[in-house]
C-alpha cells in the first residue's frame, strides 16, 4: 500500500473510489470471449481472469497498463494533485476531494465510501477508518477479531472533543495492558490454535483449551499494544497535542 508520504495522519472526510469489475470490463470492452467467467461470483471471477492473466502475459500487460492509464485520467480530468491523493490502488485511490467528472461511463470510478474518521500509522503502512456504517482495517499484518474491536473503538472516539480524545486513548491503553480476558491475545494461526506472546517465553503456540485457562499475567501484554495499537494512538497524539 503506497500511503502519500505528505498527508496527515488524522484525516476527516476522504473519499474512497474504485472501479467495479475492472479487468473483467476491460476484457469486455476489448471484445474478449467471456462467456465461461462467472461475472456474479467476484471471488471466482477473480480467479479465473487471474489464470487467463498468468497465462497470457500479453494480456496481463493490456490490462495494467489501461487501468493505470484510465485512473491517470480521472486524476487529471477532476483536477485531482499529489496533495489531493492520500492512497492510489491498482483500480481505485481514496483523496481529499471529491471526483465528479466522469471519463468513461462503461467504466465509471465509483465512490465506495466517505470516511468520516481516517487513521494512518506512523510508518505509513496501515490505515483504519469509520464511514460512520463500517470500519474499514487495511495493512495490518496478523489481524484477528478481537484486536479489530479495539480498531473500531479508536475510530469510534468523539474527536470533536480533545479532552474526550485522550482519556478514550488511555482507556484503550489501559484495556490492552491491564486486560484479564486472554482472548484479546490469542492470535489465530491454525484450526483451534493461537500464537501468544509471553513475558518470559516469547511467542508460543496454545490450544483452544489452553488459552481458556491461561494466566494473562504471564502475557506480553506490552507487545501487542506497541504491535496493534500504538502505531495509530501515535498518530492521533500527533493530530491533537
Amino acid at each position: 500500500m503506497n500511503i502519500n508520504k505528505n498527508c496527515k495522519l488524522f484525516m476527516r472526510d476522504v473519499y474512497l473510489y474504485d472501479i467495479s469489475a475492472c479487468h473483467y470490463t476491460i476484457m469486455q470492452n476489448l471484445g474478449f470471449d467471456l462467456s465461461k467467467i462467472d461475472k456474479t461470483n467476484k471471488e471466482k471471477r477473480n480467479t479465473q481472469i487471474g489464470l487467463l492473466m498468468r497465462d497470457n502475459p500479453k494480456l496481463t500487460t493490456i490490462l495494467r497498463s489501461t487501468t493505470s492509464s484510465l485512473i491517470d485520467e480521472y486524476l487529471l480530468r477532476n483536477n485531482i494533485t499529489e496533495d489531493d491523493l492520500i492512497i492510489r490502488q491498482y483500480d481505485g485511490v481514496i483523496t481529499k476531494k471529491p471526483i465528479k467528472e466522469i471519463v468513461n461511463p462503461s467504466m465509471p470510478l465509483e465512490l465506495r465510501s466517505i470516511f468520516q474518521v481516517m487513521i494512518i500509522s506512523v510508518n505509513r503502512s496501515m490505515y483504519i477508518a469509520n464511514d460512520g456504517k463500517d470500519v474499514v482495517i487495511k495493512g495490518v499484518p496478523h489481524r484477528y477479531e478481537s484486536m479489530d474491536k479495539i480498531y473500531k473503538e479508536i475510530v469510534s472516539i468523539n474527536y470533536l472533543n480533545k479532552e474526550s480524545v485522550f482519556k478514550s486513548l488511555q482507556n484503550i491503553k489501559d484495556k490492552v495492558l491491564s486486560s484479564d480476558d486472554a482472548s484479546l491475545y490469542c492470535i489465530p494461526t491454525v484450526e483451534d490454535k493461537y500464537a501468544v506472546f509471553f513475558k518470559q517465553y516469547g511467542q508460543l503456540e496454545v490450544s483452544k483449551s489452553m488459552a481458556r485457562i491461561m494466566d494473562t499475567d504471564d502475557i506480553d501484554k506490552k507487545y501487542y499494544f506497541s504491535y496493534y495499537i500504538e502505531p495509530f494512538t501515535k498518530s492521533i497524539t500527533v493530530e491533537f497535542v
